[in-house]
């Protein structure tokens, strides 16, 4: 929608000033966008003066990892704990947690996890939760627990899933989200939320979201299309990182907010 603003008085110069405040305008714009919109949800998890820090994301897929040479080359793991199955919906932990979190430990190195879900109600997604809680009872994880939230595909490329057939407006994603998020950090961790920018941008009211939840985006372009706040990218699924020896590994920056 066009609209035209017609000036009675001095209107040359009312013209001229009206467009320099609008160019100034679309330059603060611009540079906030380029800025990356970084949350400031403050990430102390690491003593490091870098602008960011770099990690992987596994899960039983990667198979045997060597998590002493993963500590050589790594500033932070993100494990896989467990997931929601897409179609019957049974809560089920992923086979390697144990072995990849111990051994993650065991090495120093910064470690958080996530769960892989479907949940269609807050209630499911509180169900998710406290199962990943007690799951994480024997460990001490200093990086916060994710609920990962996507659409599997099919066998065709094509969405599928208990979750995307729910077909669930964007502020009922976000109540999963939060439900999910608050019980976690009610038992003491911190809590953040894993998603592509398109579901991000299209599916989820991001603006809903606690603002004390870390976000983390999948996006493989070279600059992030997300347009909100976020502390952590999956930059690529395609990586390679010592230690891990399946074909390719899932990589990420997390951004530092001092």
């Amino acid at each position: 929608m066009a609209f035209s603003v017609k000036f009675k008085k001095h209107g040359k110069k009312a013209a001229i000033l009206i467009a320099v405040c609008t160019a100034l305008l679309i330059l603060i714009t611009a540079a906030a966008i380029a800025a990356g919109n970084r949350s400031t949800v403050k990430t102390d998890f690491f003593n490091t003066d870098k602008e960011y820090v770099s990690g992987i994301d596994v899960s039983q897929h990667n198979g045997e990892i060597e998590w002493d040479k993963v500590a050589e080359s790594t500033d932070f793991a993100i494990i896989r704990i467990g997931y929601r199955g897409y179609g019957n919906g049974t809560l089920a932990e992923d086979n390697r947690y144990k072995k990849n979190l111990e051994n993650a430990l065991k090495n120093n190195i910064h470690t958080g996890v996530y769960f892989y879900s479907q949940a269609t109600t807050p209630e499911e997604a509180e169900e998710e939760a406290e199962y990943v809680i007690e799951l994480l009872k024997p460990y001490h994880i200093d990086l916060p627990v994710f609920i990962d939230y996507e659409y599997p595909y099919d066998e065709n490329g094509k969405h599928t899933g208990r979750l995307y057939d729910a077909d669930l407006s964007g502020k009922e994603a976000a109540a999963i989200i939060n439900s999910f998020c608050r019980k976690i950090i009610s038992a003491g961790y911190s809590a953040g939320a894993y998603s592509s920018s398109s579901v991000l941008n299209f599916d989820i009211k991001t603006s809903a979201l606690d603002k004390n939840i870390f976000i983390w985006v999948a996006d493989y372009n070279a600059k992030i299309t997300y347009l909100g706040r976020y502390n952590i990218w999956q930059y690529t699924k395609n990586g390679s990182c010592s230690g891990v020896n399946s074909k390719y590994t899932d990589l990420n920056y997390w951004y530092i907010n001092k």
